[in-house]
């Protein structure tokens, strides 16, 4: 895969989350695709779609708004790394999370295998949960807290993604 390529299909992955276009998103990833993140780590391709159909589909509740840049490649040419910016409103907080994302493209597919995604938590927690965020956000246990209940979050959406569709 060139440079270029691999640069161009992280550039329309990206646009398609920015204007919400989850079938365009999806046409990206390869099946095996995989996302990781300190909210949600260790997601499948499944729960992945999931997620970024939960947040996609809860914008105009959580007034989200998506920018990206800096798109370069990575230690390979089939390594990338991205940085965006997602704003929105959680828990009635507004939040700012810069997100720098790494992305693996297989060599098989030439399409998106893996996302991983960093941010730091405890700047993420302080304006999402407020003085809890602030007091707790630097410690394990509130992270493992923001886990469980953002796994819970997911598996709810699923559930009623799946009862809605049958």
């Amino acid at each position: 895969m060139s440079v270029t390529s691999g640069e161009q299909l992280v550039e329309k992955y990206l646009a398609a989350y920015k204007a919400y276009d989850l079938a365009a998103m999806d046409a990206c990833t390869d099946p095996e695709f995989t996302f990781s993140d300190p909210a949600f780590p260790s997601l499948n391709s499944k729960q992945a779609k999931g997620m970024f159909s939960m947040f996609v589909n809860n914008r105009e509740k959580n007034k989200m708004e998506l920018e990206y840049k800096d798109i370069k490649k990575g230690i390979n040419d089939l390594t990338y790394t991205a940085t965006y910016t997602v704003r929105y409103i959680f828990t009635g907080r507004p939040v700012t999370n810069v997100i720098q994302s790494t992305f693996t493209i297989s060599p098989t597919s030439n399409l998106l295998l893996s996302q991983v995604d960093a941010f730091p938590f405890y700047t993420w927690a302080k304006q999402a949960l407020g003085l809890p965020g602030l007091l707790l956000g630097w410690t394990g246990y509130l992270q493992s807290q923001v886990q469980h209940n953002a796994g819970q979050s997911l598996e709810k959406y699923m559930k009623k993604a799946e009862a809605t569709s049958s």
